[in-house]
C-alpha cells in the first residue's frame, strides 16, 4: 500500500512470522494474515478510568504515552474519567448511565481493577433487581467487556491476563477486540456480600502484611517489603477450620495459556459437576484462595502456578505453621522462575468451587482481598465461572524475572 491514509500501527511476531498491523482509511488490516474473529467486534467507544494515586502514581502518564495515540490511530473514541478518591470508580459505575459506551477500561493497579468489576457487577444486580447479598443467587454477567492497562505496583491481574505488564500489549489487546472469560469470587460474611475478587483472598501472613503496612504508607511500595519481613520473623500461626466444596481436590497441573481448553470446557460444563463438602483443620501460617496464578514480576510462577483464568475453581493454598526457615523457603520458591511452592511438604493445594473459613478461639488475622483489607474473619467464598469478559488473548509465555521480596 502506498497511500497518505496508510499508517503502520504495530509489528509483532506470530508463529515465528513477522506480521504488520496497518491502519488504512479508518480500517485496521493485517498484512499476510487474516485478522482474528474478535477483531470485528472491537470496541469503538471506551469509558476509561485512570487512577492517578495507585502504584508509582504515573497512570495518567502511562495512558498519555502508550494508550492515547494508539486508540486515536485505531479510531477508538475514549472518554477519560480521572478518579479522585477510593471507591469513586465503583460508585460511578453503579449509578451512571453507560449506554453510550460499548466497553469499560482502566489504567491502574489491582485495586483499580477491583473497583471496576465490583462496580459493574453491582450495577447489573441493581438493574436486574437481584439481591447481591444472597450467596445462592446467580450473579449477573456485566454486559460490557473490560480492558485492563497496568499502572500499579505489582499488576498481578494484568500480568496473568496478558503474560506481561507492558502497557502497549494491553492497549493492543483492547484494540484487537479479542476476549476471554475470567472467573470472579464473591466473598460473604454471615449477612452480606463483602466484595468480589479476581486474584487472591489471603488470611494469615499476607493479611497481616496488608493490614500493618498501611501505617508505613510514607515508604511507598517498599512498605510491603518492610512489613513482610517483620511478619515473617514474627512467624505467627492461626488456628482455623476450612470447609471445602469440591468435585476434585487435586489441582490441575497444566498451565493456563491462550485458547485454554480447560477454561473453554469449563464454560459449558460448570453447572453439571457433582460436588461435596470436605473439612480441614489446623494451624496455618497462611491460607490463600487463588483465583489466578497470582504471578507477577516478583513471583514469576505465583502462589498457584496452575490456577486457570476461567475454570470455575480456586486453588486453595494451605501453608502450615512451621518454622521461620520454612517460611523463608516458601518466599524463595515464590521468587523462583524454576520451582513451585507446591513442592514444599508443608504446603497443600486443593481445588475448590466454594470454601468457608472459621477461626478457632484465640487471636485472629485479617483477610487480604485483592490488596484490600477485610476485617471480617469468618467468611464464605464462591467462584462465579467466567463472570467477566476481558480484552485479552491469554498468556502465551512467562517472561524471565528474578526478584525476592518478603511481601511478594
Amino acid at each position: 500500500m502506498s497511500d497518505n491514509n496508510v499508517v503502520l500501527l504495530s509489528t509483532f511476531i506470530n508463529d515465528k512470522k513477522k506480521v504488520k498491523i496497518i491502519f488504512h482509511k479508518d480500517v485496521l488490516v493485517w498484512d499476510n494474515e487474516k485478522p482474528p474473529l474478535g477483531f470485528f467486534t472491537r470496541p469503538k467507544h471506551i469509558l476509561m478510568f485512570v487512577n492517578p494515586f495507585g502504584g508509582k502514581q504515573n497512570a495518567m502518564r502511562i495512558y498519555e504515552k502508550y494508550g492515547k495515540n494508539l486508540f486515536s490511530i485505531a479510531g477508538v473514541e475514549v472518554t477519560v474519567n480521572v478518579s479522585q478518591r477510593k471507591d469513586q470508580i465503583k460508585d460511578f459505575l453503579i449509578t451512571h448511565n453507560l449506554d453510550m459506551f460499548d466497553s469499560v477500561a482502566c489504567v491502574g493497579g489491582d485495586g483499580t481493577v477491583s473497583e471496576l468489576f465490583n462496580g459493574l457487577v453491582l450495577r447489573e444486580c441493581r438493574l436486574r433487581d437481584i439481591n447481591a447479598n444472597d450467596i445462592h443467587q446467580n450473579l449477573p454477567k456485566p454486559r460490557k467487556p473490560i480492558g485492563i492497562i497496568p499502572g500499579g505496583s505489582t499488576d498481578t491481574i494484568a500480568y496473568c491476563l496478558h503474560g506481561t505488564t507492558d502497557p502497549t500489549t494491553a492497549v493492543l489487546h483492547i484494540i484487537f477486540g479479542d476476549t476471554l472469560g475470567l472467573d470472579l469470587v464473591s466473598v460473604y460474611d454471615e449477612n452480606a456480600l463483602l466484595r468480589l475478587y479476581a486474584s487472591v483472598l489471603s488470611y494469615g501472613y499476607l493479611g497481616d502484611v496488608a493490614y500493618h503496612s498501611d501505617q508505613y504508607r510514607w515508604m511507598g511500595p517498599h512498605r510491603y517489603d518492610y512489613s513482610g519481613f517483620k511478619k515473617l520473623m514474627l512467624n505467627r500461626g492461626y488456628k482455623g477450620e476450612i470447609a471445602i466444596y469440591t468435585d476434585k481436590k487435586e489441582a490441575e497441573q497444566e498451565d493456563c495459556k491462550s485458547n485454554c481448553q480447560i477454561c473453554n470446557s469449563a464454560k459449558a460444563n460448570h453447572e453439571k459437576v457433582s460436588c461435596k463438602w470436605e473439612t480441614v483443620k489446623g494451624k496455618f501460617f497462611m491460607v490463600s484462595g487463588a483465583n489466578i496464578s497470582c504471578a507477577c514480576t516478583r513471583s514469576p510462577k505465583g502462589i498457584a502456578p496452575y490456577c486457570h483464568l476461567g475454570d470455575g475453581k480456586v486453588n486453595l493454598v494451605l501453608v502450615k505453621h512451621t518454622s521461620v526457615i520454612n517460611n523463608l523457603r516458601l518466599l524463595l520458591r515464590l521468587s523462583s522462575q524454576d520451582s513451585s511452592v507446591e513442592d514444599l511438604p508443608f504446603v497443600e493445594t486443593i481445588s475448590a468451587r466454594e470454601f468457608c473459613f472459621r477461626a478457632e478461639n484465640g487471636s485472629c488475622s485479617k483477610w487480604n482481598c485483592d490488596g484490600e483489607v477485610q476485617h471480617q474473619t469468618n467468611i464464605r467464598a464462591k467462584v462465579r465461572c467466567q463472570l467477566l469478559t476481558i480484552f485479552s488473548r491469554g498468556s502465551t509465555k512467562t517472561p524471565n524475572h528474578t526478584s525476592t521480596c518478603c511481601g511478594f
